[in-house]
């Protein structure tokens, strides 16, 4: 029986097919996942959501102040001696009085209420500020979030400028290896003199060391990739390509203007004006009396059972209203809601220098997005004339029409038409993601 259990084994491992083994392989990531990485693991980001958290709870906790509070005590009171009324003998009374009228233990238990009923305006104000302070932190947290897409984005599209020009290097080693051996081809027959070979051997060398140098920037692109996903520097890490960009079609006025309504960092200092029109209007409060409702249970005795004493009932209980006013300081409200309109005033002037970086950020970033469009089509004329120019130069020079010096120089004109291009393209990508960035918004959608 257990021979033919094997059997079964073997036949259904051999039968599965090897999809079942892909979600063990490393797959190459996408650029939305590798964002998804980042917003998981990046500390920073946790950080600005646990701020959210943090000022949510603070509104609650200043919203609760609307409601009553309720409280108890228990206080136990020993005196020197038992109370005591006296009175000496007069008018009034013929003898003189010497009287208990307490007990020397006193064991009390109370539970209160006290409900805000007028503060002019102080409670609604503290929970307008702090309900303000959960936008503001919700505003950076999404500042945060477009941050870190950024430098996702940018991590992720100069890895794959940096294994593109690793390739670029590539090419050119091979392109100028197969031409040294034929120049060496060539020298063994007397055909060329020894310093084309020389020539050919030191443009070798030099691709050698451009590619070494290539790598070097591969492997350095990938651990600012990997620290920007916030997981091991030395992550051996590969990434999918992006398909070409289309050209940005939004122009620079309109880009502007959509930073002015989408950019979360104008929104928090528009936010923080409102925050400090609401401080005015809680220093303004202090001008004001607060009235409040206070209400009472009592229960006393001298013994730890509250059952009262000869001098006083068990329980009692009392409901008052409370109205407190400190109508006079020396001018000193005065000042404190002076010093709040003048935050205020230096809130409104941040905000128009903070318009002023978001307006540059985003021309810049336009500008650049321009610059490095152009680029590419001028990139691609180029690398077709210079595919041309080398294929022509090699052709003469194996009919010995053409020297090793005019084959390398056009090899070198390739191999700068190759890498101009790449630059260009993910320099691109680059400047649109800066472009998002400033505006604060997905062009995409």
């Amino acid at each position: 029986m257990y021979r033919y259990i094997r059997i079964i084994v073997v036949i259904f491992c051999s039968t599965v097919p090897v999809w079942a083994y892909a979600d063990n392989a490393t797959q190459p990531l996408s650029l939305e996942r590798a964002i998804t990485i980042a917003l998981t693991n990046n500390p920073t980001f946790q950080t600005a959501g646990l701020a959210v958290a943090r000022a949510e709870h603070r509104r609650k906790a200043a919203e609760a102040d609307f409601l009553p509070k309720l409280g108890t005590s228990y206080t136990y009171t020993r005196l020197n001696e038992a109370p005591r009324i006296k009175a000496p003998a007069g008018s009034l009374y013929s003898e003189k009085i010497n009287t208990v009228i307490g007990t020397q233990n006193s064991y009390q238990w109370d539970i209160h209420m006290i409900q805000p009923i007028f503060t002019g305006g102080q409670l609604y104000s503290i929970y307008k500020l702090e309900a303000f302070g959960v936008d503001v932190a919700k505003l950076q947290h999404e500042t945060a979030r477009q941050e870190l897409m950024y430098n996702v984005k940018a991590a992720y599209f100069n890895v794959l400028k940096a294994q593109k020009l690793r390739d670029v290097a590539r090419q050119a080693v091979a392109q100028i290896a197969a031409h040294e051996k034929t120049a060496n081809d060539f020298f063994a027959q007397d055909m060329i003199a020894k310093n084309d070979l020389l020539e050919a051997q030191v443009r070798l060398a030099q691709a050698q060391q451009d590619l070494v140098r290539t790598e070097e920037a591969l492997a350095l692109a990938r651990a600012v990739f990997n620290t920007v996903l916030h997981q091991d520097v030395n992550t051996d890490v590969e990434i999918l390509d992006v398909s070409d960009e289309q050209k940005l079609e939004l122009a620079l006025v309109d880009s502007q203007a959509r930073a002015l309504q989408c950019q979360p960092v104008i929104q928090e200092i528009d936010t923080r004006i409102k925050q400090a029109q609401t401080a005015v209007q809680l220093a303004q409060s202090t001008y004001f009396p607060k009235i409040f409702l206070v209400s009472s249970y009592l229960r006393q005795g001298n013994q730890a059972d509250l059952r009262g004493t000869p001098y006083k009932d068990p329980e009692a209980w009392h409901v008052s209203v409370n109205l407190d006013w400190t109508f006079w300081e020396w001018g000193r409200k005065q000042h404190i809601v002076g010093e709040q309109n003048v935050k205020l005033l230096e809130a409104q002037e941040m905000r128009k220098e903070i318009v002023d970086k978001v307006m540059l950020r985003v021309k810049d970033a336009w500008l650049r997005c321009e610059e490095h469009w152009k680029n590419i089509g001028v990139a691609r004329t180029a690398i077709a004339r210079a595919e041309e120019n080398f294929r022509i130069y090699e052709n003469r020079f194996a009919q010995q029409m053409a020297t090793t010096t005019d084959v390398l120089d056009a090899q070198t004109l390739l191999t700068q038409a190759y890498s101009n291009y790449f630059a260009a393209r993910y320099d691109y990508c680059i400047a649109r993601a800066a472009l998002e960035y400033a505006i604060g918004a997905d062009l995409t959608k």
